[in-house]
């Protein structure tokens, strides 16, 4: 599997401030619970995966990192995922294809199709979170309007929604989001008009570079 934007934008935005123990939905190659390992050093983390092979993938990618003792790693869907465990961060780059076809791949099928994990499944897991604790995700801009209402009319709170640009001219085709069921986090602090790339394809915005500087070796 491969890293996707969508994954690294979210370790990169996703407010962090006093989490201790955060919980990665659907961790894929281990990508969002890397980046969040290293912007929280004293964090604990608790990465889950449903599919083999790639929890196979992000075992061998926690190993080799320098946060190995600080990130777990359980092969189980969010459904069957049981946990006394209250957390302050819970992650997601949750699948979103919707009634399209499946990808090729099973692995891949599984990672960008929401038969796997509905938006409402999703919003389930702020069941897991700590009074203070967050939910935080990444869905297309037309999807997120479902699922912000659906997160209103459960009495939940939006403590944060960033819009993301594919080019400055274009209008938003994802959202940024925290979640939350009483306190209102803050998130990195970037523009409404926040763009991936400028009007020339692989050159990327100032403020996109500067969002993901600290985890590219090439940015």
């Amino acid at each position: 599997m491969k890293v996707g934007t969508d994954g690294a934008l979210l370790g990169a935005w996703a407010p962090i401030d006093k989490v201790k123990n955060i919980l990665d939905v659907g961790t894929g190659t281990g990508l969002i619970a890397l980046m969040l390992a290293q912007r929280c050093p004293n964090a604990l983390i608790t990465a889950i995966e449903p599919n083999k092979d790639a929890a196979l993938d992000a075992a061998d990618n926690f190993e080799r990192s320098s946060f190995a003792d600080r990130i777990t790693l359980i092969e189980s869907t969010l459904q069957d995922f049981q946990t006394d465990e209250r957390f302050d961060l819970i992650v997601s780059n949750p699948p979103f294809f919707k009634n399209s076809l499946p990808a090729p791949e099973p692995g891949r099928h599984m990672a960008r199709h929401n038969d796997t994990l509905s938006h409402t499944e999703l919003l389930n897991a702020t069941n897991l979170l700590a009074p203070s604790g967050l939910l935080a995700g990444i869905y297309p801009a037309e999807l997120w309007s479902v699922v912000k209402k659906d997160a209103l009319n459960r009495g939940l709170i939006i403590a944060a929604e960033q819009p993301v640009k594919p080019l400055p001219e274009k209008p938003p085709h994802r959202v940024l989001f925290a979640i939350t069921r009483e306190a209102v986090p803050t998130a990195v602090d970037i523009s409404a008009d926040f763009a991936i790339e400028t009007e020339e394809r692989h050159r990327y915005t100032e403020e996109f570079t500067r969002l993901l500087k600290p985890f590219y070796l090439k940015l």
